[in-house]
């Protein structure tokens, strides 16, 4: 017959036992009675761990610390082009090689700088624009005193939003043959694909002569730079991202219940603003190379599990699962999802808006049913 005391006793492991913190380390210090016989219920939090979005962001999009606050960088993107003299002034064919007055020409043209195709749109923080534009012709084509001058337009690639104006006149600079102009820009707000820069230049006939070589030109270059973002719009297609947390167990947890386990049930609830949907692997293992191995006698395997976000998700375990998994010196948990964007934007699918401190909170419990009494 069992005493007042040990009922008493009893009762209060059950209720430590049954506390969501306290787990199985509660039963360690209880001495469990002979009869009757109960299942308890033990519920283990096993984890709660953020899972980052790296996996899901371009290369070229990286997060750092600016200030103590968390900022997306974008890598530096660059393109590059030559116009001749004879596809800037459509006059000049006829004088090839004769020494004449250059022609009056207007010439028009544009430079795109584009993002990487899986980078749709950035929000800035700031970013800067280094145009150099390097004269390779035998004149200044500015016509300093003449009213040259030279216009430039930096506009988003996908909306044609004109992000920033330069106007350079030609009675207040110049661009000798064979030397280089910088200029400098500060962009702001949104930007999609990319960027282009039109050029416009007038360069009106000052009657200076040259010996006229089609041949000639000028080069264009144009740098996007020193990009920092509040946020980003990727595509997301079926992307793998991979997360992987160890946790320690007491040397005493495996003695607490083996020969006692009678089955186990999982939960997972993961919580988000990501507009994600796909699915989600949970794996159990010893070490992390054995995470989601197709041993059974490895790791314990969970899947067909969901990004939806707030859902708890359950399965059931067996006792054999849960003596594998209490049984490591040392587990891991892995993480596994293969994810694509929900968003439908600027003419796109499968895309996704992310910001710098964006994470899947993952949380993760085993609830355990142990004889206990016999």
């Amino acid at each position: 017959m069992v005493s007042t005391k040990e009922m008493v006793r009893a009762g209060m492991c059950r209720a430590l036992a049954l506390s969501v913190g306290i787990g199985l380390m509660a039963l360690a210090g209880c001495k469990v009675p002979e009869a009757p016989e109960w299942d308890v219920a033990v519920v283990v939090p096993f984890a709660s761990d953020p899972i980052g979005i790296t996996d899901l962001l371009p290369s070229q999009v990286q997060v750092v610390d600016v200030g103590g606050q968390n900022t997306f960088t974008v890598a530096p993107e660059q393109s590059a082009v030559t116009y001749s003299l004879g596809q800037m002034c459509s006059s000049c064919g006829i004088l090839q090689g004769m020494v004449a007055a250059v022609p009056t020409f207007d010439y028009v043209d544009s430079l795109d700088v584009p993002f990487d195709p899986e980078l749709v749109s950035i929000e800035l923080l700031s970013a800067h624009v280094g145009l150099r534009i390097d004269n390779n012709l035998n004149f200044d084509p500015l016509r300093p005193g003449a009213g040259g001058y030279l216009a430039i337009a930096i506009r988003d690639l996908y909306s044609g939003a004109t992000l920033d104006s330069i106007f350079i006149d030609g009675d207040a600079s110049s661009l000798p043959a064979g030397t280089s102009m910088t200029i400098d820009a500060n962009l702001a707000g949104t930007m999609t694909d990319g960027i282009r820069a039109v050029f416009y230049i007038h360069s009106p006939n000052d009657g200076q002569t040259v010996s006229i070589d089609n041949g000639l030109g000028a080069g264009f270059d144009a740098v996007l730079d020193q990009i920092q973002v509040t946020a980003v719009t990727v595509v997301v297609d079926a992307l793998t991202m991979d997360e992987q947390f160890d946790i320690g167990f007491s040397d005493d947890l495996q003695d607490d219940i083996t020969d006692r386990v009678q089955s186990g049930e999982y939960e997972l609830q993961l919580n988000h603003t990501a507009e994600l949907d796909g699915t989600m692997g949970v794996s159990i293992a010893g070490s992390p190379t054995n995470l989601f191995s197709s041993n059974p006698a490895l790791a314990v395997n969970l899947n067909s599990l969901t990004f939806t976000s707030g859902a708890k998700q359950t399965g059931v375990l067996t006792a054999s699962e849960i003596d594998l998994i209490t049984g490591f010196a040392t587990a891991y948990l892995g993480y596994r999802g293969v994810a694509s964007g929900t968003r439908t934007d600027f003419g796109r699918t499968e895309l996704s808006r992310f910001t710098p401190d964006a994470a899947i909170q993952a949380n993760f419990k085993l609830t355990i049913t142990m004889r206990v009494g016999q």
